[in-house]
């Protein structure tokens, strides 16, 4: 691959929408799909910890999804939807691993909010795609030849992406015996959590007219969603099989899934509960959890998560468990009541939640210059609500998307709201102390944090433009700011570019693109008013 020499590039007053020429395409003589198709980390088999169906519960439920895969003449889409925390993610990730062991699973993926591209659509299909090679090894060459007529695939039309790189694979791999085969799933979770919302109800039409067109559709899809106005349009038809959770009594659910969890509670600290009799939670106890938890699944798993964080032996905090009003909103607000909030805390918390795309313990604590413990030890008291891994090079997750909304949201979270644009100032500025220390050497090895930084410094800038009230306005005109700003101009440009071009981070180009215009906008309106 050759390009330029970037030492040459005049950046100045462009828009920097040329910048692709500079790069040549790349070669696919080798036909890696795994680099071609660059898939997400989204799987039902992805890293990190997953949340499935305790063994004996949600069984009804399951039954009836299996019964749709089956039906000949039936629905080809099945639509699970239900209100948040209710335990969609966990029956999508057990139908999941039920297709693989029967071999009937085609492909899945499993939005998260604020995950990076497990949050875009941007490589939705592609990663699909690359499933099915794994799945069915005969696509494997079918998808290769697509990609060697065209390797920029995936700048192409969703629909065109689905048909080229999902249906006719699988065509061309059964052949003749397709009508005669059952036919494949694919999982598809948490459709809400794309931040793309036009972009996956398109994929929604185009999935809902290969089916209505095509009487041996190859695959069975399995959507997964909270009930939003924009998905229920769509997915809301005679066409679609739809599933609704609350139709299904989960308390019996819940019991079993408190009853296993309390039970290994009680056994690790055996040595400390001695005197605690069995059962434990009493009958009563576990009635009145059960009750509170509503039916929903993240509020047991996060007050279980509270009894057992380790803050106090667990028979202690059970009885201010029971004290927490049902919802989620109340339980946050409890748990985060009992930290003492520091000025750490809070750069941390807000941080967490603003990230475009989690960074590992370690990248956190340089990009805020904290060391690891402190971030470590200022989180101890939340890892119910949190998910702390157990090594600094891995992620701090929240266990459910609704963290960030009570957060963000004042009328929620009260005390503990955090301000958007100001975060996300707070977040700019610290990419840019980041790009600051850069070498200029020309060396382009650079770590989680760098690259994290070089990406998203104008993403999290533009956020705070774009974010509801005025208070932004101001922000600009901080000090501080403006100095990181100056600095990266006349030190770290070179290099920031340099590096874009290097690692095809083109889509920065586009967002740094809107950053201008809407500063232009804001001083526009800011002469305005000196008019006046």
């Amino acid at each position: 691959m050759t390009s330029p020499n970037p030492n040459n590039i005049d950046a100045r007053g462009g828009t920097f929408n040329n910048f692709r020429d500079m790069i040549s395409i790349v070669h696919t003589e080798n036909l890696d799909l795994n680099k071609l198709l660059a898939p997400v980390d989204a799987a039902y088999n992805r890293s990190g910890p997953v949340v499935r169906c305790l063994h004996g519960t949600r069984e009804k439920l399951i039954e009836k999804i299996v019964q749709w895969m089956d039906e000949d003449n039936g629905r080809p889409i099945c639509w699970l939807n239900g209100p948040a925390g209710s335990g969609k993610s966990a029956v999508s990730q057990t139908v999941a691993e039920w297709c693989d062991e029967q071999d009937r699973l085609a492909s899945s993926f499993f939005f998260f909010r604020g995950s990076g591209d497990r949050s875009k659509i941007e490589r939705f299909i592609p990663t699909l795609s690359y499933h099915l090679s794994i799945s069915v090894p005969s696509t494997t060459p079918f998808i290769q030849q697509i990609l060697h007529r065209d390797p920029s695939i995936a700048q192409r039309s969703l629909s065109h992406q689905f048909k080229k790189l999902m249906v006719e694979p699988i065509r061309a791999a059964r052949g003749p015996n397709l009508a005669a085969m059952k036919p494949l799933v694919i999982v598809i979770d948490a459709l809400d959590e794309c931040d793309d919302k036009e972009l996956i109800v398109d994929f929604i039409i185009i999935v809902g007219n290969a089916c209505q067109n095509d009487c041996n559709f190859p695959f069975r899809v399995f959507f997964a969603s909270r009930v939003e106005e924009y998905l229920r349009k769509k997915l809301e038809t005679r066409a679609i099989y739809s599933l609704a959770l609350q139709d299904f009594d989960a308390s019996s659910d819940i019991r079993k899934f408190f009853q296993s969890r309390f039970s290994t509670i009680y056994e690790e600290n055996h040595r400390l509960m001695r005197n605690i009799p069995w059962p434990w939670p009493s009958d009563r106890d576990l009635d009145a959890l059960v009750r509170k938890a509503s039916g929903s699944f993240i509020f047991a798993f996060t007050l279980i998560n509270f009894v057992d964080d380790g803050s106090q032996l667990p028979h202690r905090k059970l009885p201010i468990a029971l004290t927490a009003h049902a919802g989620l909103d109340p339980l946050y607000t409890q748990i985060l009541s009992s930290v003492s909030h520091g000025e750490d805390f809070k750069r941390i918390i807000t941080t967490l939640t603003l990230l475009k795309s989690p960074l590992s313990v370690t990248s956190l604590g340089r990009l805020l210059q904290l060391e690891t413990v402190d971030i470590l030890h200022n989180l101890l008291e939340v890892q119910s609500i949190l998910r702390i891994p157990s090594h600094d090079d891995q992620p701090i997750l929240p266990y459910h998307a609704s963290l960030r909304d009570f957060l963000t949201r004042e009328s929620r979270s009260g005390d503990f709201f955090i301000d958007p644009p100001s975060g996300h100032i707070i977040i700019a500025t610290k990419c840019l102390k980041v790009l600051e220390a850069f070498p200029e050497d020309g060396c382009f090895f650079i770590g989680e944090v760098q690259k994290y930084a070089c990406n998203n410094w104008c993403y999290h800038l533009h956020q705070a433009l774009i974010e509801e009230g005025d208070s932004h306005i101001n922000l600009l005109a901080d000090g501080f700011l403006m100095s990181c700003l100056t600095t990266f101009s006349t030190q770290s440009l070179q290099f920031w570019i340099n590096t874009l071009i290097l690692r095809h981070q083109w889509q920065v180009l586009g967002v740094l693109h809107s950053l201008i215009l809407k500063l232009e906008m804001l001083q526009h309106i800011e002469w305005c008013a000196e008019q006046v």
